[in-house]
């Protein structure tokens, strides 16, 4: 008699908060790493199993998944990117699978636990209070959710049903969570609340705890917050664990700055102070997805479900591919820029803080934002690109969301934004699609976003270029806001005009636009736009308000994000833009 095979679906959480909670670079890729490394250690625990499977996601080329033996020896970059999702799928042989998730998820939680530890045992050094232990240690435990499912596999003529199965069923567990009561008594020590969560009690941080902690973390704590157990652990866990207990070279593992990444330049370490720095300088936050995903690994996407077997080696491969090799390379390619001394050298773009499977998260410079994320879904459509279309004829894709501010604004807003601009480039701009959230100094929110290939990046990049080659000055944008802003009807939800029997909108943004260009550059400048002006134009359909709106929203971004490099001091967001 053979034996059982099951399918085994593990998700770990949380993500998208814990990631987001975050006062420096430094936080974003420790708390997205820290995930990393703790479902990995539950895949390793899996890979001592016989008979067990990987099928998501690909184990190939991924230093995380190789015994912990090796990791001094690895590669520290490719070991120290954030690039295992917080989800893995596998097939167990045997009659003990549930024994075995038992065992992985006793993995998971006890790898958590002792980084926690290394953590506490530092405590001394990091100013904490031994009246704090119970409650750091409560939060510890409180802090992981774990779900696993389970589901016997038929036979391979029927593995599409089975995946299905296990998925909703995982979906389901996942919705009926355990809540223990938090003991009594908890309160009686300090009120304070973590100042990044604004829910656990905190158990270190406040006004004087910056100046207690000893000289090795110092460089971490440069404001007073209070931090609970969870966010204390991601914010000195790198030394404490993956330095003093496996020995990892975090020190040749260098995290840029906020204003580094914004301003192109290499003085700053995210380790240094730049607090007190005045520059005006913007940086972007990049969301990028695969469309559809779930759908594609599920096999509700193929033509054919009965090859979902053999589509999820493959798929997955691809996904894997495009994580580990493609997405830093774009993100942090060398760009001009600048050391102390302002002489000009070559520097990294931007900074990864993410890359698993389809799903990227990264910072880069203001103006750079919308070129990175194109070529991030070129590349990812080409690591794809052998996957067998859907029953429309359509292959994977994928959209990105950028939100974009000025390097001192709190970075977990940043975040939170690119991931709702991502969400809108999905559901309203309408997949595949990128959406730009502009967020002004004076708490304006300005939008734009559309269709990768509908002409929009084109024009965008022909007003850039022109600016930064100087056949236009950088008013020009501004001024085209201007001159359209009046024939938008609708200003505010109260305010709303009918336009006009007969109104071309098209005619008329033609002409406001090379007026424009003519009178801030010249009119050779001013035929040149029109052509990737008219393109893109002809692609957002026939309702004049979409038009105008749409203008006005693609030059608005151009401007706030081209600051970076403007030599004029005039900032967008003074201008009466609609």
């Amino acid at each position: 008699m053979s034996e059982s095979t099951s399918l085994l679906k593990f998700q770990i959480g949380p993500v998208q908060d814990f990631i987001a909670q975050a006062r420096s670079t430094r936080d974003l890729w420790s708390g997205s790493y820290l995930l990393s490394w703790l479902v990995a250690a539950g895949i390793r625990k899996l890979a001592d199993t016989p008979g067990t499977e990987l099928i998501f996601p690909n184990r190939e080329g991924q230093p995380l998944l190789e015994n912990k033996g090796t990791f001094v020896s690895a590669n520290q970059q490719k070991l120290l990117t954030p690039n295992i999702p917080n989800l893995f799928v596998a097939r167990v042989l045997g009659d003990d699978a549930i024994e075995v998730a038992a065992a992985v998820k006793e993995a998971i939680e006890g790898e958590w636990k002792e980084i926690a530890k290394s953590v506490w045992n530092e405590g001394l050094k990091l100013g904490l209070e031994e009246k704090y232990e119970a409650r750091f240690n409560a939060q510890v435990d409180r802090h992981l959710s774990i779900t696993w499912m389970l589901t016997p596999v038929t036979d391979n003529s029927h593995y599409f049903n089975d995946f299905g199965n296990n998925g909703w069923h995982l979906d389901a567990v996942r919705q009926t969570r355990d809540f223990d009561a938090w003991p009594s008594g908890s309160h009686s020590v300090c009120n304070e609340k973590d100042a990044l969560s604004g829910k656990e009690e905190a158990v270190a941080g406040g006004k004087d705890f910056a100046a207690e902690v000893g000289l090795r973390f110092k460089h971490l704590f440069k404001h007073d917050d209070h931090l609970g157990a969870a966010n204390l652990i991601k914010r000195v866990w790198h030394l404490t664990y993956l330095q003093d207990v496996l020995k990892l070279k975090i020190q040749e593992f260098k995290i840029r700055s906020t204003r580094a990444i914004a301003a192109r330049d290499d003085r700053n370490d995210d380790d240094e102070n730049t607090d007190k720095s005045g520059a005006e300088k913007y940086l972007a936050a990049i969301a990028f997805d695969g469309d559809s995903i779930g759908a594609w690994i599920s096999g509700d996407k193929l033509a054919d479900q009965s090859e979902l077997k053999k589509h999820h080696t493959k798929f997955s491969k691809s996904l894997s591919h495009f994580a580990l090799e493609s997405a830093r390379e774009i993100v942090e390619k060398d760009v001009a820029g600048s050391d102390k001394d302002h002489k000009v050298i070559q520097v990294p773009m931007g900074f990864l803080i993410y890359a698993g499977g389809d799903d990227v998260v990264a910072l880069v410079p203001a103006d750079g934002a919308i070129e990175c994320a194109r070529q991030l879904r070129e590349s990812f459509v080409a690591a794809i690109k052998g996957t067998k279309p859907d029953k429309e004829g359509k292959k994977p894709d994928a959209s990105a969301g950028i939100a974009i501010a000025h390097f001192k604004s709190p970075l977990q807003d940043l975040v939170r934004e690119a991931r709702k601009s991502e969400k809108r480039a999905k559901n309203e701009v309408g997949r595949p699609a990128f959406s730009v959230t502009l967020m002004k100094r004076s708490g304006e929110i300005s939008q734009w976003g559309a269709k990768w290939d509908c002409g929009g990046i084109e024009l965008y990049d022909a007003i850039a270029n022109a600016m930064g080659e100087g056949d236009l000055r950088s008013k020009f944008p501004h001024r085209v806001c201007q001159l359209l802003a009046p024939y938008v009807t609708k200003q505010t939800g109260l305010i709303q005009m009918n336009d006009a029997d007969g109104f071309n909108a098209v005619e008329v943004i033609r002409r406001e636009f090379v007026h424009a260009a003519e009178r801030q550059g010249s009119k050779a400048i001013a035929e040149a736009l029109q052509g990737p002006l008219l393109d893109y134009l002809g692609s957002l359909g026939t309702d004049p308000q979409t038009q105008l709106t749409a203008i006005i929203g693609l030059c608005t971004t151009v401007a706030f994000a081209h600051r970076n490099r403007s030599a004029e001091t005039q900032s967008a967001e003074r201008q009466p833009v609609a």
